[in-house]
């Protein structure tokens, strides 16, 4: 059998980049060559392999491994004055309320098919999304030896449109949900409507205090929310909730604890234009002294892939006692 030169050197190709190995042997090459494939239905053959799907996982993760040891030390101001941080919530603010008018969906999720001209085809996609990162925290609470259900409350920290106020109200039997975008809890209080649901309570945080007015409840569920505040904001907002959380109530919350190259100073930070969406970091020392602090119990740090980069975690504690 002679094979197509052309074809050969790109089977050889796919095998060394796509596999990260050179072929077994000829015979093989003149296989992937025999069945007359295009280039494109040659790669996506490659692609849509076993071997690939296990190649491309262990550099993922081999890669966020490294990471790690990259950027074992970062500056990072998490500590400020009251009025920085409420100059800080003020700019966070009305970036958020810009977005929930033009892009709520968009917002949550950024990918092109949620944007406001394409969300109505999609919107099923939309919050099936939201069921399945609930799925994940149950799962993760259970392999604990924690059962979540309707006799609990739940405070969630950034509702948006409501993706995973819908499932959470399903789970729990309350749920209390603050988000800083009029537009985006426009949509979710819309959503609650239609839905005739009459366990949620919604609420516009239209100050860093408001925070305060939380009820006290058992579970704390937040995930791709403080990511998008100053670490200053993330540790505060973080540090009142944890102390609202009744004795045996789990906090699960997902935020990055480092990015790579990312440095924060609050005054430059506060002098430099605003951004669209804006991505923060607090050092995981500081989170895992405020869960000391308040009294919790680690159960697991996982690291996901929330922000499509290096460096975000999703932390499940449990609360023994009072602090």
């Amino acid at each position: 059998m002679t094979s197509d030169p052309t074809q050969a050197d790109l089977a050889r190709a796919c095998y060394r980049v796509l596999l990260g190995r050179e072929p077994e042997n000829e015979r093989v090459v003149e296989e992937r060559t025999a069945a007359g494939m295009s280039p494109e239905e040659m790669m996506l053959s490659f692609i849509r392999s076993d071997e690939y799907r296990k190649h491309t996982a262990e550099q993922m993760i081999h890669d966020y491994l490294m990471a790690n040891h990259d950027y074992d030390s970062l500056d990072i101001e998490v500590d400020v004055p009251g009025q920085t941080l409420a100059r800080m919530f003020e700019r966070i603010k009305a970036e958020w309320a810009a977005l929930g008018e033009t892009e709520p969906y968009w917002s949550v999720i950024t990918a092109e098919e949620f944007r406001s001209a394409n969300i109505r085809k999609n919107l099923e996609v939309f919050f099936q999304s939201g069921q399945t990162n609930i799925h994940w925290m149950q799962n993760l609470a259970r392999r604990n030896g924690i059962e979540t259900g309707t006799h609990q409350t739940c405070f969630e920290l950034g509702c948006g449109v409501g993706r995973l106020t819908l499932p959470l109200s399903e789970l729990f039997g309350h749920v209390t949900a603050f988000d800083i975008s009029p537009g985006n809890l426009r949509e979710c209080e819309a959503l609650i409507a239609a839905r005739g649901r009459n366990n949620i309570t919604t609420r516009l945080m239209t100050e860093i205090e408001t925070i305060h007015e939380a009820p006290e409840f058992d579970v704390l569920f937040s995930i791709i929310v403080l990511q998008h505040n100053p670490p200053p904001v993330q540790k505060y907002l973080l540090d009142v909730l944890l102390s609202k959380i009744r004795p045996g109530g789990i906090a699960y919350f997902q935020l990055p604890t480092y990015i790579p190259q990312y440095s924060f100073a609050a005054e430059d930070y506060l002098a430099s234009p605003p951004g669209e969406m804006e991505m923060h970091a607090v050092p995981m020392r500081h989170v895992l002294a405020l869960l000391s602090q308040h009294g919790f119990r680690l159960l697991e740090v996982l690291q996901d892939q929330f922000t499509g980069m290096p460096g975000s975690h999703s932390f499940l504690a449990v609360r023994d006692g009072a602090a």
